[in-house]
C-alpha cells in the first residue's frame, strides 16, 4: 500500500488545486492540519481531504473510510452531519474513477474503492467544512465501546437473509460487499448474488453473470437452481408461452437453455410452475425421456404444470426417440476463465455448525437450534417452503424461542430471514414474530442492516393482534431502545415503524401515542434535514393522532408537486402489503397531486398488471416476500425508458422514498425540501 507522503504527493498533484505544491506556509496547510493528522492516527475517523479541479466551479470533498467494512458507518455519519443539508454525494456510477490520478491514489492508499465524494458550490464551503469538523469531533469523542468490531460471517449471512426477506435491497448489496474477503468462497457469494438478483427480478443481469456456467456445474442449492430457471423463463420463454406458441418456446430453450438439464438434476417438487415449464420444454425439445418421465410421474408437479400451462403439455406429448430428436444441448462444463468451483467449495464450505439436523417442521428446526445442530443445509435449500406454516405451531414456537439461552438466541437469529420470508402476508405467526423481536431487543440487534427486518417482524406481530398487556409491553420496550437507532439517516425506518403501528389494531392507544412521541419528536426537531416525502408522511401521522409536533418552518414549507411534469406522471407501486400501498398512495395524493398512481399486489403477472406496467413512467417495487415471477414480469414488461426502483423496505415510507428519488432523477422535484 502507498505511504502517506507518496499519497499526498499524488492526491494534491495534477488535477487537484486545493493545496498547490503542498506549500507548508500556505493558508491551505494551516486549514488542513487537523485533517492531515488523521492520516497517521489510530482513530475511526475517516480521512477527509478536499479536491478543487482546475476550471470547475464545483468543489469536492473526499471522505475515505479507512477500511472497506467501515463504509456503511461512514455513509451514516455523513447523512447525519452533512448530507443533504450542506452537500450531496457526487452523482456518478462510481465515486472513484479508474484512470483518474487522484482517485487511483486514494484506492492505492486505503486498498479499496468504497469512498464517498461530496460535491458542493463554492458559497457552501464554510458550512460544509463546519459540518465535517463537527462530525470529526463527534466520532473522536465516542466511547471506546462503540469502536468498529469484526462481525462474524454467520451474523452477516443472517443479516443478508433478513434484509432480503424484508426487501431492503440496499442492505443486501452492502452485505454482499462486506462478505467478500471473510472466508466465504467466491461460489457461495455468487449463490447469494443470484438469489438477490432473482428477488429483484433482474433476470437479464442474473443470466449475464460470468460465473453462471460454473455455478450450474456445482449442483447448487434448489433456490439457486430455481432462480436460474425462472430467469430463463422470464427472458426467453414468457413471450412465446403467453402467445400460445409452444414450438417457438421449445426453440428458445434449445438456443438459450443449455444449462437446463443440469439444473433439473435434483428434486423438482418444490419448484414453481415457471421453472417447471422450462424443464418440460427442454425435455420435449431434446427428447430427454428420463427427464420427461420424472416430470410425468411426480403427480403434484404434473398437475401444477397442467393447470398453469395446459397448451404446453397437450402440444408436447412424450418427446421423440433419441434418434429423432430435433436438437441437442451442448454438454455443460466450467468456463476456462475461472477456477473450478469445487475446489473453492471444499476450502470454504458454507456449513456453520458441526452436526447435521434432519427436520421437517418449524418446531423441529427450533429444537435442532436448541441442540446446537447444523441447520445450514436446511436454510440453503429453503426446505421450510414445503413445511406447514409457522402459524400452525405459533405458540409452541414462541415458547421454544423464548426459552433459548444466549448462544441459542444467536443461533436462532440465523433463521429469522427464513421466518419473515415464509410469512407471505398470510396468516401471521404473531407470537413467534414477537419472540424474534424480543431476541432483537435483548441482544441489541439494531444495526442498519437489521432495521427493515425489525419493521417486518413488528408488522407480523401486530397483524395477528396482541392483548393489551403484551401490546403495551412490546411498544414500551421498543421505545425504550429507540435512542440506539433513531437518527435522520434512519428517518424512513422510523416512519415505517410509526406507520405499521398506526395501521395495526391498537388495544392501548396511550401506549401507541407514547411510542409516536418517542420516535417522531427527535425527527420533528430536525425537520429541516428531512426529505419532502418523509415530511409529508410525518405530517399525516401527526394529524391522524393529534400529536402536536411541529413539522413546518420557514425553511421547510409544505411540499407540493402540482407542476409535476407529465413525463413522470404515471407511477406504479408494487407491494404485497396492501395497507402500505394505500398509505403511500394517500400521501402521494397530498404531496404530489399531479401524479397518476396505480397500486398492485399481484403475486404473478396478469393482464391488468401488464397494462399498468407498460403505461408507467416510474415503477417502485417492495420486494418483501415478492415472487420471482412478479418482479421478473414487471421488469420484462416495462418500457425501456421507465424508471424502476426498489424500495429499501416494505413500509409506506420506504415506498415513498423510492418514488421521490425517481422523481428527483427525472427532474420533477429537487433532492430535498431544505435545499
Amino acid at each position: 500500500m502507498m505511504d502517506v507522503d507518496t499519497f499526498l504527493d499524488h492526491f494534491f498533484g495534477p488535477g487537484n488545486a486545493a493545496w498547490p505544491m503542498r506549500d507548508p506556509r500556505s493558508p491551505a496547510a494551516g486549514f488542513l492540519a487537523d485533517y492531515l493528522a488523521l492520516l497517521t492516527d489510530q482513530s475511526d475517523v475517516p480521512y477527509i481531504l478536499p479536491r478543487n479541479e482546475p476550471g470547475n466551479p464545483r468543489k469536492y470533498v473526499y471522505v475515505i473510510p479507512r477500511l472497506r467494512r467501515q463504509a456503511t458507518a461512514v455513509r451514516e455519519w455523513l447523512t447525519a452531519f452533512v448530507v443533504p443539508s450542506h452537500a450531496a454525494f457526487v452523482s456518478r456510477p462510481e465515486a472513484l474513477r479508474a484512470g483518474d490520478l487522484v482517485d487511483d491514489a486514494v484506492a492505492a492508499f486505503v486498498g479499496h474503492r468504497r469512498v464517498y465524494v461530496l460535491e458542493h458550490p463554492q458559497e457552501s464551503s464554510r458550512d460544509v467544512w463546519a459540518a465535517l469538523a463537527r462530525m470529526r469531533r463527534t466520532i473522536k469523542q465516542r466511547p471506546a465501546t462503540y469502536r468498529s468490531e469484526p462481525v462474524p460471517v454467520g451474523r452477516l449471512l443472517a443479516e443478508f437473509d433478513l434484509a432480503m426477506a424484508a426487501g431492503d435491497h440496499r442492505a443486501t448489496a452492502e452485505l454482499l460487499a462486506r462478505l467478500e474477503g471473510t472466508g466465504l468462497s467466491g461460489m457461495n457469494l455468487t449463490y447469494l448474488a443470484i438469489k438477490r438478483l432473482a428477488r429483484l427480478g433482474s433476470h437479464g443481469e442474473l443470466l449475464r453473470l460470468p460465473a453462471l456456467r460454473d455455478v450450474v456445474a456445482t449442483r447448487p442449492p434448489a433456490p439457486v437452481r430455481e432462480a436460474i430457471l425462472d430467469a430463463i423463463h422470464s427472458t426467453a420463454l414468457a413471450g412465446p408461452l403467453a402467445d400460445g406458441n409452444t414450438e417457438a418456446a421449445r426453440e428458445a430453450v434449445v438456443l438459450h437453455g443449455e444449462v437446463v438439464p443440469a439444473l433439473a438434476d435434483g428434486p423438482l417438487a418444490g419448484f414453481g410452475v415457471e421453472a417447471l415449464a422450462v424443464i418440460a420444454l427442454a425435455a420435449s425439445a431434446t427428447a430427454d425421456l428420463a427427464l420427461w418421465d420424472r416430470l410425468r410421474h411426480e403427480d403434484d408437479v404434473w398437475q401444477r404444470l397442467g393447470a398453469a400451462w395446459p397448451d404446453l403439455l397437450n402440444s408436447a406429448g412424450y418427446p421423440a426417440s433419441v434418434a429423432e430428436r430435433p436438437a441437442t444441448l451442448p454438454p455443460l462444463s466450467p468456463t476456462t476463465t475461472e477456477e473450478a468451483p469445487a475446489e473453492g467449495l471444499e476450502d470454504n464450505p458454507p456449513v456453520i455448525w458441526p452436526s447435521a439436523a434432519r427436520v421437517g417442521s418449524w418446531l423441529e428446526l427450533v429444537r435442532a437450534i436448541a441442540n446446537s445442530q447444523d441447520i445450514g443445509a436446511l436454510i440453503a435449500e429453503e426446505a421450510w417452503r414445503s413445511w406447514p406454516p409457522a402459524a400452525a405451531s405459533d405458540s409452541a414456537l414462541a415458547q421454544l424461542l423464548d426459552g433459548l439461552d444466549n448462544d441459542g438466541a444467536e443461533r436462532a437469529w440465523m433463521i429469522v430471514g427464513a421466518f419473515v420470508d415464509s410469512d407471505g402476508y398470510g396468516q401471521p405467526a404473531s407470537h413467534t414474530a414477537e419472540a424474534f423481536l424480543t431476541n432483537a431487543l435483548t441482544h441489541n440487534r439494531f444495526r442498519s442492516n437489521d432495521m427493515a427486518g425489525i419493521v417486518a417482524l413488528l408488522e407480523i406481530t401486530l397483524r395477528g393482534g396482541l392483548p393489551a398487556a403484551g401490546y403495551r409491553s412490546l411498544l414500551d420496550d421498543l421505545g425504550a431502545e429507540s435512542d440506539r437507532w433513531i437518527s435522520v439517516s434512519q428517518a424512513s425506518v422510523v416512519l415505517d415503524i410509526c406507520d405499521v403501528v398506526a395501521r395495526a389494531p391498537s388495544p392501548d392507544n396511550e401506549a401507541r401515542l407514547r411510542l409516536f412521541q418517542l420516535l417522531l419528536a427527535p425527527l420533528a426537531l430536525q425537520r429541516g434535514r428531512l426529505e419532502a416525502d418523509q415530511l409529508a408522511l410525518a405530517r399525516l401521522i401527526n394529524e391522524e393522532f393529534d400529536l402536536g409536533l411541529v413539522w413546518t418552518s420557514q425553511t421547510t414549507p409544505s411540499p407540493n408537486l402540482n407542476s409535476t411534469p407529465t413525463s413522470a406522471g404515471q407511477v406504479l407501486l408494487y407491494s404485497l402489503d396492501e395497507g402500505a400501498l394505500r398509505r403511500a398512495s394517500s400521501v402521494l395524493e397530498r404531496f404530489a397531486p399531479a401524479l397518476n398512481v396505480q397500486l398492485s399486489n399481484d403475486h404473478v403477472g396478469s393482464r391488468q398488471l401488464k397494462q399498468w406496467v407498460q403505461r408507467a413512467d416510474i415503477i417502485v417495487m417492495a420486494t418483501r416476500c415478492a415472487t420471482h415471477a412478479a418482479t421478473g414480469f414487471i421488469r420484462s414488461t416495462a418500457r425501456p425508458d421507465a424508471r424502476i426502483r426498489e424500495a429499501e423496505g416494505a413500509g409506506s415510507a420506504s415506498l415513498l422514498r423510492a418514488v421521490t428519488a425517481a422523481l428527483s432523477e427525472s427532474g420533477a422535484i429537487g433532492a430535498s425540501v431544505s435545499s
